[in-house]
């Protein structure tokens, strides 16, 4: 079995994560693509969302993507622990014995995984996807996937369009008063309004 795993804050998840996942599927031919959002992310400050409510737009943006992605919530129900990605991987491999996991994830993150915690362990979980984001170019990281693989770790880069929305973006609209339509699921944008996300008093940038 193939299972791609994209985790991330998503805060909100975006029609770029959807495309995103779209395109890593069609070069994978996936068997699963699971889409996970972080309960306490090690490197960042808590979201002001709390992970129930990330994790419940995760699920209404896998419902809308015909059958593509599902929600996954092992993050999240790791309440107020750090969400490290060798823990939740090794959690999947546990459950799924014999599969392959191609873990997606930006262009700045490739780049660092050997500061991950527990790298040692880590390199052997997943292949790690990638693709240029943001000024890094493909020849960048396929020199650093060169150098990942003399260090026992597996990765893949793809030349993809690149995702230019960002959930940070998304929130200054929302704060902002400026639509959102098209730019989330249509789920994910009756849900921000309904439960009063992203307004101006509580709008941060993380």
């Amino acid at each position: 079995m193939r299972i791609g795993f994209l985790g991330g804050t998503f805060n909100p998840p975006h029609n770029g994560h959807m495309n995103l996942a779209r395109a890593w599927n069609e070069r994978l031919q996936l068997d699963r693509f699971l889409m996970t959002p972080t309960g306490t992310p090690p490197h960042k400050q808590p979201s002001e969302v709390p992970g129930e409510q990330r994790l419940e737009m995760c699920r209404i943006a896998a419902e809308e993507s015909d059958g593509l992605l599902e929600a996954y919530d092992f993050e999240v129900l790791r309440s107020g622990q750090k969400s490290y990605s060798v823990i939740t991987l090794s959690a999947l491999h546990e459950e799924y014995p014999c599969c392959g996991i191609y873990m997606v994830m930006g262009a700045d993150m490739f780049l660092s995984l050997e500061s991950w915690y527990d790298f040692d362990r880590l390199k052997t979980l997943a292949t790690f996807c990638t693709m240029p984001r943001d000024g890094v170019s493909f020849e960048q990281l396929e020199a650093h996937r060169l150098h990942l693989k003399s260090v026992g770790c597996e990765g893949l880069v793809a030349d993809l369009p690149e995702m230019v929305l960002s959930s940070s973006e998304i929130r200054r609209r929302v704060s902002e008063g400026e639509s959102i339509h098209g730019l989330v699921p249509a789920g994910v944008e009756k849900y921000i309004y309904a439960h009063g996300l992203y307004s101006k008093q509580n709008s941060r940038k993380d």
